[in-house]
């Protein structure tokens, strides 16, 4: 499939909103009358000045005439501090849209696995509903006050049969009665991808085989993720990443 070409867009922010201590969500208005055509897991690169520009994906569903952004502010960089400054009904120019971090188009099925921010991407291929019937979604965060848009996927997982979401926290308090840890130590602990068979690995290959996995957000996390699934002799090319951090 034949990816647009980017183009040149001015935007208006028509809403900010605060989603956790440093991660702000904001939905943009397209103000071309160029409609915006991208594919979800692609991104923008917005403008800051005539000297820096920044990257960040889109987590809605495609849209001609507007979008929807999170910004994590706590790098406090160029970027965060932009984007923290900015105020409702505030202008912003970028190009769009870039990236390959795109779906296949084949009968695989799709597990997801994001860090922080890196659930933007995956955000976006979910609400477009193509890929949702045949999903897996892995999130990892750190704390209970990281969490936001928990509540929209466990809608999702109830509506759609085909559709599981695991919630990781790395660092919960006491209280936390969800799952923990490093997510890269659940993925794979996923029934499907445990032998059908004691003292036998025949199930687990041939689930894995049929799976492709999306990886997006830290190093370490896809650096360790990549590792458990060449370990399990899944092909290279069954196994995309987008680096957020």
């Amino acid at each position: 499939m034949a990816l647009p070409k980017p183009r040149q867009y001015t935007g208006s922010i028509t809403k900010k909103l605060q989603l956790t201590k440093t991660v702000f969500q904001f939905f943009i208005q397209n103000q071309q009358p160029n409609p915006l055509l991208f594919t979800p897991g692609q991104y923008a690169t917005f403008i800051i000045d005539p000297q820096t520009r920044r990257q960040y994906t889109f987590c809605s569903a495609p849209n001609p005439s507007s979008f929807e952004l999170i910004v994590d502010v706590s790098p406090m960089g160029v970027g965060s501090r932009y984007f923290l400054e900015r105020k409702e009904g505030d202008r912003v120019e970028f190009l769009a849209p870039f990236g390959n971090f795109t779906l296949s188009e084949n009968p695989l099925k799709k597990v997801f696995v994001a860090t922080g921010t890196g659930i933007a991407p995956f955000r976006s291929m979910l609400l477009n509903g193509k890929e949702i019937s045949n999903c897996s979604l892995y999130w990892g965060l750190r704390y209970e006050d990281d969490v936001y848009w928990d509540q929209e996927f466990q809608t999702l997982a109830g509506q759609y049969t085909g559709f599981q979401y695991f919630l990781v926290l790395s660092k919960p308090s006491q209280n936390w009665q969800g799952l923990t840890g490093h997510i890269t130590e659940h993925v794979l602990k996923n029934p499907s991808f445990i032998p059908t068979h004691v003292g036998t690995s025949a199930g687990e290959g041939e689930n894995l085989q049929n799976s492709e996995f999306y990886l997006c957000g830290n190093n370490a996390m896809i650096t360790e993720m990549k590792n458990r699934l060449s370990a399990k002799n899944v092909r290279n090319e069954r196994i995309k990443i987008d680096l957020f951090y």
